[in-house]
């Protein structure tokens, strides 16, 4: 997105969390956990913050390919071309989000999306530091086909924005819609961790790529939501880390060098002979979150506090990286200062010892 629009959008998405937050109470249910949401809101913060440095590699990149390379030159006042480029994002984003289930250094990225035990709008802002790097690479053939890059990105923050609104728990079916479109329903599926829904519905805006291709799955009972083994933590570095952790280990352990490389490009479910071979998902059986926050209720003040003052450093800082004339010693200043208290975030909400030993019995399946 824009530095201006994204500077715009932070408070409409925390008025949306607002209202949903209200209307779950006044239906008598709780949708949000205040440590898992800090930890899904300091993720998100992270992302912004390292996309500012990451955009010439991203944007940039594409905006050269089509520059030096495209293969036609098609004319933003065509309305067919944005139609076009419409479905085509879509369809370059299924396949993105596809590959990033089912390869071990994507998934590795995308992994952190996955992570909370909840399913709120939230979740829809828990995004990945790193998997920027690697995204943009699936949308190079729009590039050289010749769409425009002010095109292209007006078209991907609509499918982005989009999908914060279907990660919500208070909408149920809507009806004819469910055949096309990617519903609250058909991506609660996605964020399941019960077998039957393990890697399905990878749809952005149009579910019809899932139908097409046989990823697509019907929400039936009510998902768990979150990682099989889960992650252990709400501090957002860690969760950045820990699959590169436990491939890097996967690597080091097994004798072989053809499964030392294979740990960083196998899917997600795979394991070396040597250590046990293949794994598979069982029927989660957790009645509840296995990562809570001990109650302290002057912390939760003192969080919320920082938060907001994080966010409004954080809308400077978004809008300074995008704007001329601000000198990069403040800018990186300010981006580590920012990285430094969500990590602190994490801090002080770590884990309990007794929880600790829990996550670490859990079963290490397809979604560590």
């Amino acid at each position: 997105m824009d530095s201006i629009l994204i500077v715009l959008a932070i408070p409409v998405f925390l008025a949306f969390m607002g209202l949903e937050l209200l209307i779950a109470r006044r239906r008598g249910r709780n949708l949000y956990r205040f440590a898992d949401s800090i930890a899904n809101l300091g993720n998100g913060i992270g992302e912004q913050v390292i996309a500012a440095f990451a955009l010439p590699l991203t944007f940039g990149v594409y905006a050269a390919i089509w520059a030096h390379a495209r293969m036609a030159t098609i004319s933003e006042r065509s309305v067919l071309a944005w139609v076009v480029l419409f479905f085509a994002v879509d369809l370059c984003y299924y396949l993105f989000h596809r590959a990033a289930h089912r390869i071990n250094f994507l998934w590795a990225g995308h992994v952190v999306h996955h992570q909370s035990e909840e399913y709120n709008l939230s979740v829809a802002l828990r995004q990945s530091w790193v998997q920027q790097l690697f995204q943009w690479a699936f949308y190079v053939p729009l590039a050289l086909a010749g769409f425009p890059p002010g095109m292209f990105l007006l078209m991907t923050t609509l499918n982005t924005l989009y999908q914060f609104f279907i990660h919500t728990r208070l909408v149920d079916r809507l009806g004819p819609l469910e055949l096309v479109l990617n519903t609250p329903s058909h991506h609660r599926v996605h964020h399941g961790v019960n077998p039957r829904y393990i890697d399905r519905n990878y749809a952005g805006i149009l579910i019809i790529w899932d139908r097409l291709f046989g990823t697509f799955e019907p929400e039936g009972k009510e998902p768990i939501y979150g990682l099989v083994k889960p992650l252990g933590s709400f501090n957002p570095l860690w969760a950045n880390l820990h699959y590169w952790s436990e491939m890097a280990s996967m690597a080091r352990r097994t004798r072989r060098l053809r499964d030392k490389l294979a740990a960083f490009v196998a899917p997600p479910e795979w394991r070396p002979a040597d250590l046990g071979g293949p794994v598979v998902v069982p029927e989660p059986d957790r009645d509840g979150p296995t990562l809570l926050a001990s109650a302290d209720r002057a912390r939760d003040r003192l969080v919320l506090v920082s938060f907001f003052v994080v966010v409004a450093g954080a809308s400077w800082f978004i809008y300074a990286a995008g704007a001329r004339g601000t000198g990069a010693p403040i800018v990186i200043g300010a981006a580590l200062a920012i990285l430094a208290a969500v990590i602190g975030w994490g801090v002080v909400y770590a884990p309990r010892e007794r929880q600790r030993a829990m996550i670490a019995s859990a079963p290490r399946t397809s979604r560590l």
